[in-house]
């Protein structure tokens, strides 16, 4: 049986035939009709992010990678690759589902922020950073289980300073102070501290360590970022982000830059010798180099040649007098 057309459909086709104009579309099944792209939507999980906000928040926290990649570096003495993965938004009950049993689950105060978020380092990554703090070479427990006082205690020195470095990405939207409020190993005894359905925007990053590789997960709920979500634009983060640099932060960069460790190794010399004369030397044989004592030498400073130097000592200890910058390649 055919539809039965309504008066304003059939005032709608009037009018279109006496303008001389192609009717409205009734649904019919004319081949021609054109396809309308239909986008899903879940009322059950509402959007709560807009698309520039998940950009502005993505621009955040890949610069908090790169420097949380130096920040593990220089505390771990390896290289350490910390890379964003995704930002997503899900529901607060997906992301605890998500997670392993047992993990290491932190609370984080955000203030001035009044809600808390959430910062999860997977087993696969937790261990190696303790074996590795511990003086090992960073290897993953076999078997999954709790973390003790002891390891909940390391792990809190590297969530510090992924707060140092959280406190830097987010300097041009907002200042934060971010501290540690409570430390879990169940997901599940979280489940209350927000509502299931509540909207939050999870940020993933992969770990890697030599060979070693893991996961850590930043989540935020929406009431928490709700006071300044007008602040979490694209034309807002990146007009603060031209700001000039102050007087402090460049204090603050100049002490971190002093703390920096790069190893210098000075190449006094060199010598050819064949490997049974190498393997037949003994205690109190002289081996002749291709310099002189008062030649100067080159001074590698990380994996680059940078200075030329003269050996000398200095308050009873080795030193090296620099004598010349090397500015090329041309100069060495």
């Amino acid at each position: 049986m055919a539809d039965i057309l309504s008066q304003n459909e059939i005032d709608a086709l009037l009018s279109a035939f006496a303008t001389g104009e192609s009717g409205p579309d009734l649904g019919g099944d004319d081949g021609d009709d054109q396809v309308r792209e239909v986008k899903v939507y879940d009322f059950n999980h509402p959007d709560r992010f807009s698309k520039d906000q998940i950009r502005t928040m993505h621009n955040l926290h890949d610069h908090f990678a790169r420097i949380f990649s130096i920040s593990l570096s220089a505390f771990l003495r390896t290289i350490v690759e910390v890379k964003l993965v995704s930002v997503d938004q899900i529901s607060y009950e997906e992301f605890i589902r998500s997670i392993p049993n047992p993990t290491s689950l932190n609370i984080i105060n955000m203030d001035p922020l009044e809600g808390k978020a959430l910062i999860e380092l997977s087993p696969t990554l937790s261990f190696p950073v303790v074996d590795r703090l511990m003086g090992g070479a960073g290897n993953v427990f076999k078997k999954n289980r709790e973390l003790t006082e002891i390891e909940q205690t390391i792990i809190e020195k590297v969530l510090y300073r992924a707060f140092d470095c959280l406190h830097e990405a987010w300097a041009n939207v907002l200042p934060l102070n971010l501290s540690l409020e409570q430390s879990e190993t169940n997901p599940q005894l979280l489940m209350q501290l927000y509502l299931p359905s509540e909207m939050v925007i999870l940020m993933t990053f992969e770990v890697t360590m030599g060979d070693i590789s893991g996961t850590l997960s930043f989540c935020i709920p929406y009431p928490t970022l709700e006071p300044i979500a007008g602040q979490l634009s694209s034309s807002s983060w990146f007009a603060a982000s031209k700001k000039e640099l102050s007087e402090e932060h460049a204090e603050v960069l100049y002490d971190r830059l002093k703390r920096v460790q790069i190893p210098i190794v000075a190449y006094i010399g060199s010598a050819t010798m064949s490997m049974s004369d190498l393997l037949g030397l003994s205690e109190g044989d002289v081996v002749q180099l291709n310099n002189r004592t008062d030649d100067d030498f080159v001074l590698q400073i990380g994996t680059e040649h940078r200075y030329f130097a003269k050996p000398g000592i200095h308050r009873g200890h080795n030193a090296v007098q620099i004598t010349k910058i090397i500015t090329g390649p041309d100069d060495v």
